[in-house]
């Protein structure tokens, strides 16, 4: 995405990409966050009004379904979908998937499907779902602790290294999804944070990303605590998690 005039108040989000993490497990793959969807990039009014301002680039071969296929792979070796949340430029791409299990907290459907405020209707669409995806919900009561932050394990069909890590703020049932790569840990923190510099203590994080931030989260003093929670596991960890981010256009990893 080139959100229009990003590169004038927010330059360090002037490119945006949409982040998301293909695992391989045991006979099958899984997916963190779907994208923006191959009929997004057909039909760029699927992802309604707000599409004015994110920009989103029609370039089909970005889409998750056509990098799994650039891997060898096919789109139905995809057998579960893990949502960190379930905005638009992250459920855009569930349909190219229509046979996956789809993963994501029961609060998170439920602001989905039966949206409460303008707000929570603006941010999700309608036709990102009309396939009839197949929902597997986990409630967010955490009965362990990862790292000091709570943890839901034993996710139905996925590896017992694949961990929910509720983050919730940007949305009232964001989480985080925390791989054991079994050289530490990678925790896909969605929209926890945008750039990196928002987990570096003692630096001053850009104006137009802290506005930014005001205008996206759904819950914005919550969303700032999960900043501190990511913040204290890192140290916590002594550096067996490696932090991903949807948006951060600076992170790298293999």
């Amino acid at each position: 995405m080139k959100p229009r005039g990003a590169k004038y108040l927010v330059p360090h989000l002037a490119v945006v990409p949409c982040n998301c993490l293909l695992i391989e497990a045991e006979g099958h793959l899984v997916l963190v966050d779907a994208g923006l969807g191959t009929r997004d990039m057909e039909d760029p009014s699927r992802l309604g009004p707000s599409n004015l301002i994110l920009n989103a680039r029609p370039d089909p071969g970005q889409t998750a379904v056509r990098q799994v296929e650039g891997l060898g792979f096919r789109p139905e070796d995809v057998r579960h979908i893990i949502c960190t949340h379930l905005d638009r430029d992250h459920a855009g791409g569930l349909s190219d998937f229509p046979h996956a299990s789809v993963h994501v907290t029961r609060v998170e459907q439920e602001a989905a499907l039966s949206p409460q405020s303008r707000r929570e209707r603006d941010r999700y669409r309608e036709c990102h779902f009309e396939h009839g995806p197949g929902w597997v919900t986990h409630d967010t009561i955490p009965a362990e602790a990862w790292f000091g932050m709570e943890c839901i394990r034993g996710l139905d069909g996925l590896p017992p290294g694949i961990l929910l890590v509720p983050l919730h703020g940007h949305t009232r049932g964001h989480c985080g999804v925390a791989i054991d790569t079994g050289k530490g840990w990678l925790l896909h923190c969605g929209d926890a944070y945008y750039i990196r510099t928002e987990l570096e203590e003692g630096r001053r994080v850009p104006s137009g990303v802290r506005c930014f931030r005001r205008i996206a989260h759904v819950d914005h003093s919550k969303a700032l605590l999960q900043i501190d929670r990511l913040k204290r596991a890192l140290v916590e960890s002594n550096g067996e998690i490696t932090l991903l981010a949807s948006h951060d256009p600076t992170h790298q990893t293999d």
